[in-house]
């Protein structure tokens, strides 16, 4: 056998390696997209990295233009907004938020680096990660939305947009983040803090307001404070955050009654038996504490919640009927005395 003959059969040797390996390879590749189909691209751990992109970063509108030019382009959004603030006060997650949704034309729901639902005079958006998924723009008065499967959608604004498949993709975020709170965390950041503030552990001469007695709210007006007064101390104490301990005291004083016009009569109304609760935006009450004056010279009247018992002791068992107030032209003339002006 010549070396021709020998080398010829070592090259065809070498292409049919070749050739087998590159078959095989091609056979492996039909299994993965065989394999790939029947489970479905949306098995897959990661979502296209799709994001909104070809926005201007200035904004149209500023606080010195009419509303009426583009609170119209906030409806779509507040759908979001809405559906947001209901899902983390159910589930108590409002601690993992920077959340502003009460008044003004700018509004968000922030967790960093996860979500943001915000809108700015005109201009929405709604960002996941590093996605942004839905935008109004307010130059264009466009919308831009990129669904679930990463189909890009643009089209010019109205209100009645559908907003189901934004809403599904923030209720899918809102749903990591609840997996992952740790209320534990907040707790041990709490009783760190609560050492740090200030607590009264002792007082001098400071009534308490008896919750026990049946009362009953009185309109009344206020005529004069009594001459004397009470004087309160206040002692409080705190620990700092070096470990170490701070004391302080504080003072102040309140009438020790008060005369008021109750109906058509006067009566004398002794501070520790007093008490006023207030009711503040949404509904919350508080109750005065006792260590100021409950009630002070206004011109209108003012309301008191009175023990039935001292009702029915002053004014008497049918006092329902005789607590009316006075109007005000009525109750000057009755209780104000005149000033007298004299000519020098």
């Amino acid at each position: 056998m010549t070396n021709d003959t020998i080398s010829f059969y070592c090259i065809a040797i070498f292409f049919l390696v070749a050739c087998c390996y590159i078959i095989g390879c091609a056979v492996d590749m039909v299994t993965i997209l065989s394999n790939l189909d029947s489970l479905g691209l949306a098995m897959l751990a990661f979502k296209p990295s799709f994001t909104i992109s070809n926005l201007r970063d200035d904004r149209r509108y500023s606080d010195s233009d009419r509303l009426r030019n583009y609170v119209g382009l906030h409806t779509p959004i507040y759908r979001v907004l809405n559906h947001a603030q209901k899902f983390i006060l159910a589930k108590g997650l409002s601690r993992d938020f920077d959340i502003h949704t009460n008044r003004g034309q700018q509004k968000w729901i922030y967790r960093e680096g996860v979500l943001n639902i915000s809108l700015s005079r005109g201009y929405s958006e709604v960002t996941i990660g590093a996605r942004r998924i839905f935008a109004v723009s307010d130059w264009t008065r466009m919308i831009y939305h990129i669904d679930a499967s990463g189909v890009w959608h643009e089209t010019e604004y109205y209100q009645d947009y559908d907003m189901s498949d934004v809403i599904a993709q923030v209720t899918e975020a809102l749903e990591v983040i609840a997996e992952h709170y740790n209320a534990e965390k907040y707790k041990a950041i709490d009783a760190d803090k609560a050492r740090q503030e200030w607590f009264c552990y002792a007082a001098d001469n400071l009534g308490v307001v008896n919750d026990t007695w049946q009362r009953a709210t009185v309109s009344l007006w206020h005529i004069k404070d009594s001459n004397k007064s009470v004087e309160w101390t206040k002692y409080w104490g705190r620990e700092t955050p070096n470990g170490s301990k701070q004391y302080k005291t504080t003072t102040g004083s309140h009438p020790s009654a008060y005369r008021v016009a109750i109906g058509d009569k006067s009566y004398w109304v002794p501070h520790s038996i007093c008490s006023r609760t207030t009711e503040l935006h949404g509904g919350r009450q508080v109750r005065h504490d006792g260590a100021g004056r409950f009630i002070g010279f206004d011109m209108s009247t003012s309301v008191l919640d009175l023990p039935v018992w001292w009702l029915e002791k002053t004014i008497g068992k049918d006092w329902a009927d005789k607590v009316a107030p006075l109007g005000r032209s009525e109750f000057f003339k009755a209780f104000v005395p005149k000033r007298r002006y004299y000519r020098r």
